[in-house]
């Protein structure tokens, strides 16, 4: 029997954000734009049915990469009841992360000018010596405790190597 329905493509991503405005802003740093702002909306009761919660009541802004007006958006919300519970970023080392990676164009770039504005990044831009497919790759925290994936491929590619590289070792 034929499938009657298929998920057509990644539509949002919900990112809890302690300070509203402190996220927005550093979103826009990565290049995001505000889509849809709903920072004074009043949320109806219905909300919380859809995620299955007793209450839920927040602050939301809806973001857009400009270069991918259709594709998925980040969803940053601002948990007001429940409130949202964040990683402690004195043990980030010792917690496992949540990620947001993106793709990326000039990643050593990127790297540079977020670092000259204050964002802290994991480490320098890893650049692999195996040809994985990749440029580079960099992680920094939002301030949110998220650690965002800033990662460029060689032209062509689609996802790095890995697989082939841990394949040769073997």
């Amino acid at each position: 029997m034929a499938q009657s329905w298929k998920l057509q493509s990644l539509y949002h991503t919900v990112v809890n954000v302690r300070a509203l405005d402190e996220s927005v802003a550093f979103y826009k740093l990565l290049g995001f734009d505000v889509l849809n702002d709903r920072r004074k909306v009043e949320w109806p009761d219905f909300v919380a049915t859809i995620f299955g919660m007793k209450r839920a009541k927040g602050r939301g802004v809806l973001m857009v990469l400009p270069s991918d007006p259709h594709g998925p958006m980040i969803d940053l919300i601002e948990w007001v009841e429940p409130r949202a519970e964040f990683p402690d970023p004195g043990r980030a080392a010792e917690q496992v992360p949540r990620i947001i990676a993106f793709r990326t164009e000039g990643v050593h770039a990127a790297w540079a000018e977020l670092t000259a504005k204050g964002v802290r990044f994991c480490r320098d831009v890893f650049v692999p010596e195996e040809d994985l497919g990749l440029v580079g790759s960099c992680c920094c925290y939002d301030p949110n405790g998220n650690l965002i994936e800033l990662i460029e491929l060689q032209p062509g590619v689609r996802h790095s190597r890995a697989n082939e590289a841990l394949l040769k070792q073997a």
